[in-house]
Order: C-alpha cells, then structure tokens, then sequence
C-alpha cells in the first residue's frame, strides 16, 4: 500500500511539476512597441516579428507601421512606442529639434561604404523630355514626392552637384500619403518625374508604361535606416533594449539569406505590393547592421548635407554621442554567427 501511495505522490507531483513548465504558466515576455515604415529599408523588423527572431532573444515586438519619417518621430514624440526606425537625415533633424533619441541599430546599410544610396532614385515618365542621366532636364519639370522626407533631401543633393537649384524645379508634394500614387501621378502626366526609394521605384517602373531611372544612387548621401530610443528607456530597459538589438541582427541576417521569403513576409504586411515587383526591388538594399567607422562617417556627411541643406543656422551636433554603441558591439561578441556573411570591415 505504501509503495503505491508513493508512486502516486511522484505522479502528482511530477503532473504539478509538467503543468507549471507548459505556456499557460509562463511568464509572457516584455514587449515594445516599435514604429517603422511601409518601405523595405525597416524590412528586416517585419520578419524579424514573422520568424520570432525578436521572441528568440526574449522580447516580443509589436509594429506599428506608417508612410514617412515624420509619422515615426511623431509616435515617438507622443511615446506610442519604445522603438522608432527612421532614416538618417529624419533622425538628425529631430535631434536637432531636441528630441532625445538615441541610435541603438541599423536596420538598411551598407557597413563598408559611407555613400550607400542606391534604394533611392529619380524615375521619370515617357515623353518627359528628361534624359537619363542628365540631371539638368529636371530643369522646370514637375517632380512628385513627399517634401521634408529623404527623396526630399537626395533630390536637393542631386541639384546641388550639377550646380543647380531647389527652386530649378516644380515640386509636386504628396504629403503623408502613400508613395504608392507616385505611380498614379506618372500614369496621369500629372508629374514629369518622382523620387522615391524601395520598393516604390520598381513599382512606378512597373506601373508607369515606358517610365526609366534618370539617376539611382550616385554616391550623393548615405541612405541608413536606423533603430533609436528615447534616453529615459535606454536608462530603464537595457537588457530589453540589448534582446531588441540581438533579433535584429539575427533578423537582418535572415532577410539577406532569404530575399524572396523577405519579400513575401512584408507584402503580409503591406498589402499591395505584388511580390514579383520586391523581388527586383529589394536587390538595391543591403542589409548590414554594423555600426562601423564608414557608418560614423556618413552620419558626418549627412548632419554636413542637413546643415547645408534645411537647418542653415543650426548649431552642429556631436555625431558620436548621438550612439548608443555598446548594444550592437556586445552582440557581434556574443552572436557572431549572425555576422558571418558579411565582408569584413577594415580596421
């Protein structure tokens, strides 16, 4: 009798022991919000959430998607997320607004070169008398974008170099609305060209009959999407904000291996792409999340292009202080195996 009663407590117990080991008593892991763009330059973070890569590292992610770098400083601004990808030029013009944001990442770079543009472009219609690659016929033509954004910035740098002027051009500005209707104002005769970057090119190449690139990339800026956060949540949630940095290194990874499958998880996304179309857009991106001396580098041209271009009386900011380093550099220590496809950076 005594044996059978004691092999029914260890039963029990072991029963206990199983029930409080399945996810019904687990503790949920901490979450962060994290607002990013419906372009392919955050692309890494859709299948980072998709593949659990985040939850692999002990957080989860939550994403709030939006058309332009101003609707991404505006959610951090109103702290409606934790984490905020934006690009280079977005970021440097609200720190310079005082807004105390951090870069923890980088999200779309290319770690080895410190003039990686090539996601971004000018594509006009047919007939519009703009000849690729002669920047000059955009002289008094109609040119579609969303003013105060990156196309924005890369245009007026595009001008600059061949000595011409922002106000050599009609600008047809389509605000906070999809840069998807840049196709639609090509297709209309409404705008002679666009400026834009992926996969929003490719799809005006796609759907604007007989439409070409003028000019993709050229060296004229740096084109990295960064990951950032406030100060106050670097100081409160640093091992939260480490987890966030070790899936996104391990995300970027998947999404240069797996390009196609990249593709398929953002139009899950975003509907309307056809995925045919990313998968020629997405081979102008590159998709290194080191923060190296070539990155360093262009954050200085482009704080240099911000403070030449749009913030002439601004003082200039401390480029290094504007990084929270560490965070990336323990995971390259940690986790080297998420780097091991990418070419080595020079000393």
């Amino acid at each position: 009798m005594r044996t059978i009663q004691l092999d029914t407590v260890i039963a029990v117990i072991g029963a206990a022991l199983a029930a409080l080991c399945t996810p019904a008593f687990a503790q949920p892991l901490p979450a962060m919000e994290a607002v990013v763009g419906n372009n392919f330059g955050h692309l890494p973070m859709f299948v980072g959430v998709e593949k659990g890569l985040f939850k692999k590292h002990g957080l989860d992610v939550k994403l709030k998607v939006v058309n332009i770098g101003s609707q991404m400083v505006t959610s951090m601004q109103k702290n409606e997320v934790q984490i905020g990808d934006m690009s280079v030029t977005t970021f440097l013009k609200a720190r310079h607004g005082g807004d105390p944001f951090r870069v923890i990442a980088v999200i779309q770079s290319d770690a080895t070169r410190a003039n990686a543009d090539e996601p971004l472009a000018i594509v006009a219609r047919k007939d519009s008398g703009i000849r690729p690659g002669n920047i000059e016929d955009l002289k008094g033509k109609r040119i579609a974008l969303s003013k105060g954004q990156t196309s924005d910035e890369y245009l007026k740098m595009v001008l600059a170099r061949r000595n011409m002027k922002y106000e050599d051009v009609q600008i047809v500005d389509i605000g906070n609305g999809s840069q998807a209707q840049l196709a639609t104002l090509l297709k209309e005769g409404k705008a002679d060209a666009s400026v834009c970057w992926e996969p929003f090119n490719t799809m005006v190449l796609e759907q604007a009959a007989d439409s070409y690139v003028v000019v993709r990339g050229g060296g004229h800026m740096s084109y990295i999407m960064i990951a950032t956060t406030h100060e106050p949540t670097l100081k409160a949630s640093p091992d939260q904000i480490r987890s966030f940095v070790a899936g996104l290194a391990a995300a970027s990874q998947y999404t240069r291996k797996n390009r196609a499958e990249a593709v398929d998880i953002f139009a899950k996304w975003v509907p309307g792409l056809d995925p045919a179309v990313g998968r020629k857009a997405i081979q102008h991106i590159s998709y290194d999340p080191r923060i190296s001396a070539p990155v360093m580098q262009a954050f200085e041209a482009a704080e240099d292009d911000v403070l030449k271009n749009t913030l002439k009386d601004a003082q200039r900011l401390n480029v290094p202080d504007l990084f929270a380093a560490s965070y990336m550099a323990d995971v390259q220590k940690s986790n080297p195996e998420y780097f091991s496809d990418l070419p080595p950076l020079k000393p």
